[in-house]
């Protein structure tokens, strides 16, 4: 066999290539010295050489497709290194024309990897490439195109003897592949214009005027079809088109008008509406275009079919174009598509009928089942997925997309792309649709392009009267027909189109017969419009179908007429402009697509769809429509946006917030504005406060200088409330608003999974969660290895909510076990024996799971040095391993290996040993196994290797050394040619090789012609760089990316553990990433460092009764002076300081919260209010009060104050007390009258059970059940406001009443004398009191409703008008005093007469004083009460 280097079939040195040629070999013999004299010629057998394809010429119909496959015939490789064997690969490009397209091969290119071939078949193949036949809708016959391959550039690679060498392939090209396009004939054309008229695909024109749905067009050969609706029109005598729905497949596209109504068309604005039987976004092979005057709406499906819509004064006028499979497949209004108008007005069953409204009504849609009504269409299990295609006409001219395989026309002008919003209703359909390559967009869902507005209730003419009988002239207008005609004409003939269509053969006039019928109808003049439209879309057809009628452009392409682009303007430009270059140039002062506008003019805004709401939960809302009149499409056309605060239903706009965005037209009277990111629904509660609702006040300008009217576009979260247009929004029930964020009833708190929204406790905090399920360890308890073994096993552990499970050792580990994650790592090593450990699985509420596991170490149990390796089919630490037994065989190596057996020695005994044998050979041979004969001396080989050996007489000759050799023939050595320049020719580097040279290049270069060449190794791939390469002079050197360091060896990138540094804070676990780190946050932090603390008592008390005060991390309930927290660290009880402090020199008397010394009989209590002595210190005054007070018996002494205080017993003591009303002051010689609110509270739970109001219970004052839980309300209001900022103020309440209602409580708070606080004030004093809406006391809880408290102040006194306050009382006595007043001036007057009087009078005089400064220091507080001396 003679083997060719690969290398020689492809283009080397002076070699020509062979690749694409039938390759043999050509073989003579001859005698070594007699070259001269040959054999005869011996001929291979031919092979070919090169890459092929399965198919040498394709033909493939419009639409359809075939495949194609390329082939090599020879293997290849491109690096001696076989490592870069995985990648080989040759890339051949092809283009073609137009008409052909491949499957989404964005580099209209062809890959062969060599590690493809198969030497059963020898080939290397390609993948199948997918060839398309487009559609281009034109009637241009069959065409012949022709795939064409680009040469494959030239290529190296390096070769083991010969350095860097092209690549076989280099320089060639596969043949080219002839494809014929078979032309599927012309597009179907059927319309329903004005109020309609409809055309059929064969040519048909009837009028049928009906409202309801209808079937306008549908294929019986592919899930295809086309609906209708129709509303009254004009003056309600007639009917037009107002919505279109177009399926294919899955994908269902809607324009819609009906949705305003005839009578609020003047506002009509069509909603392009998507839906998908599965809820998914449109097929990326959907497409809907708008032309400039955004008017007109063409639909584009897979199957090259068109629906253009175009919306005018009326309604809409439909057109549908069918691809040429649909010829004889046809069913609806749109008729059998057959050239026959004889039989299109086929019905249903397929009978044929004469009557057009019998024909009409048999295509009618059963309610409830139309494209319009069904919000989860079929699915159709056939329909194929979008394919991605692409046009390759060489260059740079290649395009790529999901509709390049079907051809749009182009010049009807609607050539802008337009987006369709997905129907809201839709988004809720089951995923069961074959969508599998559908998954084109991101979070598709949770998107701004929705249609959310409401359904609308559409007349579907059940009731339809006859139509009007008509006559000329017209009844009001006394227009006659031949008026209708001319009218109609002239039209058309003042449009810039006419001349230009019937240059092209065109009927111009065609439409005049249906513009006539339609005055007749309406009286309305122009609606002849409508029909202008009509023949300039026939004359589009003509002008894109004709290929005959193309012009040649300059770049000599063919064109369809230029004519038709040129003079193509929307509506003429209206008459206020010219048609240049199908661009409207207007007058002054008209501006827009179609001049229809005033410069300068603003756009006048209407509404905001969906009543200027935008559910948060449901989109972004980072954008919204606008419907508004006058709008012109341009770059200046701009949406002006001011930041609305939304606080109680008032609306304040924030200074400044304005902005400027630009908007983007969606159809004539819709233009769609980008939006600022609102507050709402940012961060979490733990991190910042929130906003529930916000604005923005929206104008628009067309040129960014005059602005409309602004509209309110309010954004709302509705988890915790509905809102309505007013925005007016009401409270959700079962709740949570949390520093004015929502959450629904069970969510977690979005950083703490073990919070939870639990409104039947608290609406305005977190509470704990109450049911959380701890993890279970599931993996086997008993853990083994084998002595000196390094294991790691994972704990499994299940979690029943599939929380995050954290691995610990509970125990005291003396044994060195570590714990990573779930991975648990035993490397100490044990002798034979055993441990325990406990393990345990915990989840991030504290819940846990532990188990005891027992840690054994075994003996390998492998003999004869065998040893253990883990049995990769089992789990690890379960004790399976299997033996490695070198020179043994067994289970556990038992058994040692006979080499022998294989009879090894040919001429000897074999003796086995360990892992090997020994043979003895008998006295005739020699060599390891006795197989060479003792005289045969050259079966030794003891020549030099390639030296001929001759055995002779007695031992051995060896013939010469190989050339480029010297020695003897036994011992040979190498000739350096490089040695000496005369023994080699290189003009650069000598490299002496075995038994000759090859002349090369230093290190980095390589020789191409004798000249040295700088190797690229980053682009060959030569270098060792890990990561990156950067070429230089001979060499390379190693970069590395960012998050990496180059290694120790230059050449290796090690990456960058940006965890090292600790940057995680406060406990928090790094992650390390390329470039990047990332931490995760225990409890209680936050930031992206976790250097942020989380205040815990910001959304929840955590069930603490007085106050929860946030610490680093944490946080810890507080109770207040007087009490401290019992054992669950979260509720309060009294501090007995009488146990605790021992502060009272000899009686102490425990209060809820504080304590009273007091002092036997024989003694006195100082001022301090703690010590007891015999006597009152000299200067010093006993002062009632807590602490201080000593607890006289009032019943032995009267009450300072003998008509506000009375004599009560507390705990034992007879003590003096106001009353109801009235509170001590003065040092407690004084009472002072209350400041009264009168409060209710509905109660929604006592101690645990529900309230429940009885009225033999509650009902009844005296009862066991009012006197308890007056007891109980009282004791916690009094700690609710002795525990707030109004404890100064405050004096007490007093349960009047419980009504029925669950349970409401009347109840009146008293506070000090004139203090005017606000009832706002007073309740915020219960509602921050407040733990998961309750209020706690000594003697029980009570839960109340917070809403529900109400809080008003008195106009009235504290008490029952007292008989000296009243008003008849009051005159009087002042009359009295009147009276008395004068007969002591009267007396004084007399006795200032007498000498004697007057001194007495002095003394008097001065007694009173002495009194009444006595009394003024009593009122001052400064002496206690009046002794029995100071009385007179």
């Amino acid at each position: 066999m003679v083997k060719l280097d690969a290398k020689y079939l492809g283009e080397f040195d002076n070699w020509r290539s062979k690749m694409g040629k039938t390759v043999s070999c050509v073989v003579q013999s001859f005698w070594k010295g007699f070259e001269h004299k040959k054999s005869r010629e011996f001929h291979s057998n031919g092979y070919y050489a090169g890459i092929r394809a399965d198919k040498t010429h394709m033909m493939i119909s419009e639409g359809q497709d075939d495949t194609l496959q390329l082939y090599s015939t020879v293997p290849f490789v491109c690096d001696s290194n076989l490592a870069l064997h995985e990648n080989c690969h040759i890339d051949m490009k092809l283009h073609v024309n137009s008409d052909v397209t491949t499957n989404g091969n964005h580099q209209c290119s062809i890959r062969i990897y060599s590690k493809n071939w198969e030497t059963a078949t020898h080939r290397a193949e390609a993948e199948e490439e997918i060839i398309f036949a487009k559609q281009d809708l034109q009637v241009d016959g069959n065409r012949v195109n022709a795939l064409v391959f680009e040469q494959i550039p030239l290529l190296k690679f390096w070769h083991a003897s010969d350095g860097f060498v092209p690549n076989m392939f280099s320089g060639f090209s596969p043949d080219d592949i002839q494809v014929r396009t078979i032309d599927e004939g012309p597009t179907g054309h059927c319309k329903g214009i004005t109020d309609p008229h409809y055309t059929t695909f064969d040519g048909k024109y009837y009028t049928i005027l009906m409202l309801g749905e209808f079937l306008f067009y549908k294929s019986t050969i592919r899930k295809f079809e086309v609906q209708v609706r129709t509303w009254y029109c004009g003056d309600g005598s007639v009917t037009c088109h107002c919505a279109v729905a177009v399926r294919e497949g899955n994908d269902v596209v809607i324009v819609d008008l009906c949705h305003v109504g005839w009578g609020n068309h003047g506002s009509a604005y069509p909603k392009i509406t998507e839906k998908t039987t599965d809820g998914e976004p449109l097929s990326p092979a959907v497409s809907v275009y708008r032309d400039p005057s955004n008017k007109r709406f063409s639909i584009h499906m897979p199957s090259a079919t068109t629906v253009v819509a175009e919306i005018n004064s009326w309604g809409i006028d439909v057109h549908a174009y069918a691809p040429g499979r649909d010829r004889q497949h046809t069913l609806g209004l749109c008729g059998t598509w057959d050239a026959n108008t004889g039989n299109d007005f086929k019905r249903p069953g397929g009978f044929i009928t004469a009557n057009e409204n019998t024909f009409g009504n048999s295509w009618r849609v059963p309610h409830g089942t139309s494209l319009f009504d069904v919000e989860c269409p079929d699915v159709d299990p056939n329909a194929p997925d979008p394919v991605e295609t692409c046009t390759c006409e060489g260059g740079s001219n290649i395009y790529c997309g999901y509709s390049q395989n079907a051809a749009r026309n182009t010049v009807r002008g609607i050539n802008t792309r337009t987006t369709v919003q997905k129907s809201s209703r839709n988004r809720g359909c089951p995923n069961t649709a074959r969508r599998s390559r559908r998954s084109i967009q991101a979070d598709a869902f949770y998107s701004d392009d929705i249609d959310e507005s409401e359904g609308y209730v559409f007349d579907y003419g059940d009731n339809q009267p006859p139509p009007p009988v008509t006559q000329w002239p017209t009844p009001t207008l006394q227009i006659t027909e031949a008026d209708a005609v001319r009218h109609c004409r002239q039209a058309i003939m003042n449009s810039s189109m006419s001349a230009v269509c019937a240059n092209l053969g065109v009927d111009i006039f065609a439409p005049v017969d249906a513009c006539v019928e339609d005055i007749k109808f309406t009286e309305d003049l122009s609606i002849a419009a409508a029909h202008v439209d009509t023949m300039k879309a026939s004359c589009t057809d003509v002008a894109y179908q004709n290929v005959s009628l193309y012009d040649v452009g300059d770049d000599g392409v063919a064109v369809p007429p230029m004519a038709v682009r040129d003079n193509l303007c929307p509506a003429d430009c209206s008459q206020h402009g010219d048609c240049m270059n199908g661009t409207c140039v207007c007058f002054e002062p008209y501006t827009s697509a179609d001049c229809s506008l005033v410069k300068g003019s603003p756009p006048v805004v209407r509404f905001i769809p969906n009543h200027g709401l935008c559910d948060i939960r449901r989109r972004p809302c980072r954008k919204t429509s606008i419907i508004a009149d006058g709008l012109i499409e341009s770059e200046n056309l701009t949406c002006r946006i001011w930041d609305v605060k939304i606080e109680n239903g008032l609306q304040s706009i924030v200074p400044g917030s304005h902005q400027l965005t630009n908007a983007t037209i969606r159809s004539f009277k819709e233009v769609s504005c980008p939006l600022p990111r609102s507050p709402v629904l940012l961060g979490t509660p733990d991190e910042t406060e929130g906003t529930i609702i916000y604005g923005y006040r929206i104008s628009v300008s067309n040129d960014g200088e005059n602005f409309s009217d602004e509209l309110l576009f309010t954004i709302y979260d509705s988890v915790c409330q509905n809102c309505t247009s007013g925005p007016q929004c009401f409270w959700r029930f079962n709740t949570c608003k949390i520093r004015n964020f929502c959450f629904g009833d069970g969510d977690p708190n979005p950083n703490n999974w073990c919070q939870q929204c639990l409104p039947q406790l608290s609406n305005q905090t977190f509470s704990e969660r109450p049911v959380n399920l701890p993890p279970v360890i599931v993996s086997p308890t008993d853990i083994t290895k084998v002595n000196g073994e390094n294991l790691t096993f994972t704990v499994v552990a299940n979690d029943p909510e599939s929380r995050p499970v954290i691995v610990s050792i509970a125990s005291a580990n003396s044994q060195g076990i570590t714990v990573k994650g779930a991975q648990v790592q035993w490397k100490t090593d044990h002798t034979v024996g055993s441990f325990v450990e406990t393990i345990k699985a915990s989840d991030e509420c504290g819940a846990s799971d532990a188990q005891n596991f027992t840690f054994i170490t075994m003996a390998c149990p492998c003999q004869n040095n065998g040893r253990c390796v883990p049995d990769p089919n089992m789990p690890r630490g379960q004790g399976q391993y299997v033996c490695e037994c070198p020179g043994y065989t067994g289970q556990w190596c038992e058994q040692e290996i006979d080499e022998c057996q294989s009879n090894p020695c040919h001429n000897g005994t074999c003796v086995d040993l360990i892992n090997g044998f020994k043979c003895t050979c008998d006295a005739d041979h020699v060599g390891e196994f006795c197989h060479i004969d003792v005289d045969d001396k050259c079966g030794l080989q003891p020549c030099f290797p390639g030296v001929l050996c001759i055995n002779v007489a007695g031992g051995f000759e060896c013939g010469d050394c190989p050339e480029g050799f010297t020695g003897n023939g036994i011992i040979c050595e190498d000739v350096d040619e490089c040695a000496l320049d005369t023994t080699n020719d290189c003009s650069y580097v000598c490299e002496n090789t075995p038994g000759s040279y090859r002349c090369t290049c230093s290190a980095g270069f390589f020789l191409i012609n004798d000249q040295c060449f700088d190797i690229d190794e980053c682009a060959y791939g030569l270098s060792e760089c890990s990561h990156l390469c950067v070429n230089n002079d001979g060499s390379y050197t190693c970069d590395c990316p960012a998050g990496y360091l180059l290694g120790p060896d230059n050449k290796q990138c090690i990456e960058l553990d940006e965890c090292n540094s600790a940057p995680c804070q406060n406990g928090g676990s790094c992650h390390d990433g390329i470039n990047q780190f990332s931490c995760s946050c225990p409890l209680g932090w936050l930031g992206t460092l976790c250097e942020r603390d989380i205040d815990e008592c910001l959304v929840t008390n955590h069930g603490c009764e007085n106050d929860c005060e946030n610490t680093p991390g944490s946080y810890t309930c507080s109770c207040p002076e007087g009490f401290e927290l019992k054992d669950d660290r979260r509720t309060c009880q009294d501090t007995n300081e009488c146990e605790t402090s021992y502060p009272c020199t000899h009686i102490c008397i425990n209060t809820d919260g504080s304590y009273i010394c007091s002092c036997p009989s024989d003694l006195v209590l100082q001022p301090d209010g703690i010590t007891c002595e015999t006597t009152l210190r000299p200067g010093a005054s006993a002062t009632l009060g807590t602490n201080t007070e000593t607890p006289q018996d009032c019943r032995k002494s009267d009450c300072p104050d003998k008509q506000l205080q009375e004599c009560v017993e507390v705990g034992g003591n007879y003590v003096c007390q106001c009353v109801e009303g009235y509170y001590l002051a003065e040092g407690g010689t004084m009472c002072k009258e209350s400041t009264v609110y009168d409060a209710t509270i509905t109660l929604a739970m006592i101690n645990g059970n529900e309230a429940v109001f009885t009225e033999d219970g509650l009902g009844t004052p005296g009862s066991p059940e009012f006197l308890d839980l007056v007891l109980l309300m009282e004791e916690v209001i009094n700690a609710a406001y002795e525990s707030s900022d109004l404890e100064d103020q405050y004096r007490g309440c007093k349960v009047k009443a419980f009504r029925q209602g669950s349970v409401i409580v009347d109840f009146d708070l008293f506070f000090v004398e004139d203090d005017d606080l606000p009832p706002s004030e007073v309740m915020d004093a219960i509602f921050n009191s407040l733990a998961n809406n309750t209020l706690s006391g000594g003697n029980g809880m009570i839960v109340v409703i917070p809403s529900s408290l109400q809080v008003s102040s008195q106009a009235t006194t504290a008490t029952d008008q007292m008989w000296y306050n009243n008003p008849l009382y009051l005159s009087l006595l002042c009359v009295g005093c009147a009276v008395v007043v004068t007969i002591l001036i009267v007396g004084a007057v007399c006795l200032l007469t007498s000498p004697n009087r007057r001194r007495k009078m002095v003394i008097s005089d001065s007694t009173v004083a002495m009194n009444m400064a006595d009394m003024n220091g009593k009122a001052e507080g400064i002496d206690g009460p009046a002794a029995e001396d100071d009385k007179y």
